[in-house]
């Protein structure tokens, strides 16, 4: 892919589930073990369907109950006892290969870091401190952290202000379609990759620059800057 290269990013934005850590295939399983323990039978498909999307709208979902309802806050809990246990034994292995060596590079090239995530801000600061690497991000952003999540444009342009960057400066980095439709909304560049939910195609469909099929390509795009 031959881009005329015109300039660096100065902010990059990473989603978190399917881009940092691997955990689309652990949601999955953790989701349908609880649906199974309360006396459902999911669908492992539409389960699927629901990784990178707020906790509480997934379970309301599959359980075909309002948001509020006390099954689903029960789900939930369950849900967070069984993740909790899964992160705590995997820690730093739950990051896709060369995440960690990647950031570093990336804050000490001089692009500053920021994660907006589907997840609560305090799930994603937790994971982020499990995992030892939540010192690269300047800022964390949650669902909760504005009004409307992904793909809105609300959570990036958060992320920007918080940066004190425009919103053109930064780049958005995502493995589900939300994730660069959000991006698109706010007027920024994104870069999917395609080893977490949605696939390639879906991602460039989605406005995607390009799709990265590692951590060292997602590096090497956002180090040669915005193409054209």
């Amino acid at each position: 892919m031959t881009e005329q290269h015109t300039g660096a990013y100065r902010g990059v934005v990473f989603d978190l589930d399917g881009t940092l850590a691997d955990t689309p295939g652990a949601i999955v399983s953790i989701t349908l073990k609880v649906l199974a323990e309360l006396g459902r039978e999911p669908d492992e498909a539409a389960v699927r369907a629901t990784v990178g999307k707020p906790l509480d709208r997934n379970f309301a979902q599959l359980l075909g109950l309002p948001a509020d309802h006390a099954e689903v806050h029960n789900a939930m809990a369950a849900y967070r006892r069984g993740f909790g246990e899964h992160l705590a034994e995997q820690r730093e292995r739950m990051l896709y290969p060369g995440v960690a060596d990647g950031l570093a590079k990336l804050r000490e090239s001089g692009h500053i870091l920021a994660i907006a995530t589907s997840k609560t801000y305090e799930a994603a600061i937790n994971v982020l401190r499990t995992t030892g690497i939540l010192d690269q991000f300047a800022v964390v952003a949650g669902h909760d952290s504005v009004d409307r999540g992904k793909p809105a444009p609300d959570m990036a342009l958060y992320v920007a202000r918080e940066l004190g960057l425009p919103a053109a400066d930064c780049v958005v980095i995502g493995d589900a379609t939300g994730d660069i439709e959000m991006a698109g909304a706010a007027g920024m560049t994104s870069v999917g990759v395609s080893y977490g939910v949605a696939t390639a195609t879906e991602l460039l469909a989605s406005g995607a620059l390009l799709v990265a099929d590692s951590f060292d390509d997602v590096v090497t795009a956002v180090s040669q800057g915005r193409q054209t």
